[in-house]
């Protein structure tokens, strides 16, 4: 029998399913995925995990490059199609098939490290970090990338998760939450009675002779167990570091935002509250960072582990592994360091921009945004885009000049002077100053007016006599209007010369050897 009545179980699956597939459209987009449907996957993986092997978690810029063009052949080998599309699976770049050097880049041949490291950094592969205790800026896997690596590596070794060691850790932990989250008196000294009557079993066992120790194969799975779960930490530093770069974003969002709780989150940072470490994720951290802190936890757990690498079993550990094991504690201190440094960084710089009054320009700014936004949004339909806006702005005129042009400053340098540059001395024709005048739009009537000025004042006067009273207001160019004037109005004095000075736009002085002219008369105004 049909029935065209709807059903809702199946509706509200239906709507679930919807759910679940716009969440994953956006995981898609999210970098782990993108990297792992990446057309050179397989190249890019194999050379980041070659690239920073254990021990090297961070390289600078030089490094990383000369790591990745010793392997630069394994991905001129996967060149995609020019267009961004996958071979393999026909999906477009855009769709998150991209190729590992950039979404919606071309695939050229030959492309080099250093812009395959550039479109990793863009891609979020690796993470750019300026560290001031390096004089080069320095580089790391994201979470992203670990996170695939990880994945990736779990499918090679073929281990199955669903095994009896990850089991009793599991039910250990519930067990040991259970009692220490239990709030009724007796059950709590009734479970305590087990544990104790259990101990005191095992002490009569072990005492009368029985040894019962677990098979080396669940031993060792155990133990690769935890080494997993340890491994899983690098990857978290990572995201801590990103996550509380998001908290301060949020907070700085708030303060901005001229609802909400803005008020009360600005009284806390004034009253010097740690909102950052308040969060889940710094409450977390901090709990985390404490114990791994700990001395007397520290040396113990370090003992369990010396011991532990003393047993048989272990003996069937790869090399890594023992390593690996070793230094399971040690090796975690450092990128805990860096994310507690990231999460004080943040803090105080918060605390500054609260305390130094700096969110109200920042505020005010953003209402001008969000008015100038308004304003705009509500003449869109009436604005054709086309249309001719009546609005004329001048062009404004600066001066450019490259970065190559400026000297970084030595603080050793004593500041000697530096040494003048010196010019071979050419003659100039009639002609060339005519060109020079023409086409440089010299002033030669605000000139000419200078020239009988000084010659007024002291019956004669020379280019250097007129620019000591009258100062180049062109620079160069008027130096050269001069020099125009002076051939047909000025009488030359045979074999003499003189130095005349001048200030360039630049703000720098100069100075030049011309020839001796005397103006002895005035310059008639042409």
């Amino acid at each position: 029998m049909t029935t065209t009545e709807p059903n809702r179980w199946t509706d509200r699956r239906s709507d679930a399913v919807s759910a679940r597939k716009e969440a994953y459209e956006q995981l898609r987009r999210a970098s782990t995925w993108r990297l792992l449907a990446a057309t050179k996957a397989p190249a890019v993986l194999a050379i980041l995990q070659a690239t920073f092997p254990a021990g090297d978690r961070r390289l600078p810029r030089s490094e990383l490059i000369a790591r990745v063009g010793a392997h630069l052949s394994l991905l001129h080998d996967d060149e995609g199609p020019a267009d961004g599309t996958s071979a393999a699976d026909g999906t477009s770049a855009a769709d998150g098939a991209a190729s590992a050097d950039g979404a919606g880049d071309e695939a050229r041949g030959g492309r080099s490290a250093a812009e395959y490291v550039d479109g990793w950094v863009r891609e979020g592969y690796l993470t750019r970090r300026d560290d001031p205790q390096r004089t080069e800026t320095t580089f790391e896997p994201s979470a992203a990338t670990i996170d695939a690596i990880q994945f990736i590596a779990s499918l090679e070794e073929h281990r199955p998760t669903t095994t009896q060691s990850r089991l009793q850790l599991v039910i250990q932990q519930f067990d040991r939450l259970a009692q220490e989250t239990e709030t009724d008196r007796d059950v709590r000294l009734a479970d305590l009675q087990r544990r104790r009557e259990r101990i005191e079993q095992e002490i009569r066992e072990l005492a009368e002779g029985e040894l019962m120790l677990p098979s080396s194969e669940a031993s060792v799975d155990r133990l690769r167990d935890i080494l997993q779960i340890a491994a899983e930490l690098s990857g978290d530093f990572l995201q801590y570091r990103e996550d509380l770069r998001a908290v301060d974003l949020h907070l700085r969002e708030q303060i901005l935002s001229p609802e909400g709780s803005r008020g009360e989150i600005l009284e806390q940072l004034l009253a010097g509250d740690d909102l950052l470490g308040q969060s889940t994720v710094g409450r977390t951290f901090t709990a985390f960072f404490r114990m791994l802190n700990d001395p007397a936890q520290t040396r113990a757990t370090q003992e369990l582990v010396d011991r532990l690498l003393e047993r048989d079993f272990s003996r069937s550990l790869s090399r890594d592994e023992r390593e690996r094991l070793a230094n399971v504690f040690s090796d975690l201190y450092e990128p805990a360091q860096e994310v507690l440094d990231v999460k004080t960084e943040l803090y105080r710089s918060l605390a500054r921009f609260v305390r130094s009054q700096d969110f109200r320009q920042h505020r005010v700014l953003l209402e001008a945004l969000q008015e100038a936004q308004g304003v705009a949004l509500a003449q869109k339909d009436e604005v054709p885009t086309r249309s001719p806006f009546p609005l004329e702005l001048d062009l404004s005129r600066v001066q450019l000049s490259s970065v190559a042009q400026h000297r970084l400053k030595d603080p050793t340098d004593p500041g000697a002077p530096a040494e003048a540059e010196v010019h071979d001395a050419t003659s100039l024709s009639v002609e060339v100053l005519q060109d020079l005048v023409r086409t440089n739009d010299i002033d030669l009537v605000g000139l000419t007016s200078h020239v009988n000025d000084v010659r007024g004042r002291s019956g004669q006067a020379s280019i250097g006599d007129i620019l000591r009273e009258k100062p180049a207001e062109q620079g160069l160019a008027s130096v050269i209007g001069l020099m125009f004037l002076a051939t047909s109005h000025a009488q030359q004095r045979e074999g003499s010369t003189e130095i005349v000075t001048w200030r360039e736009l630049d703000g720098n002085d100069y100075a030049a050897r011309v020839p001796s002219f005397y103006f002895l008369d005035d310059v008639p105004v042409e």
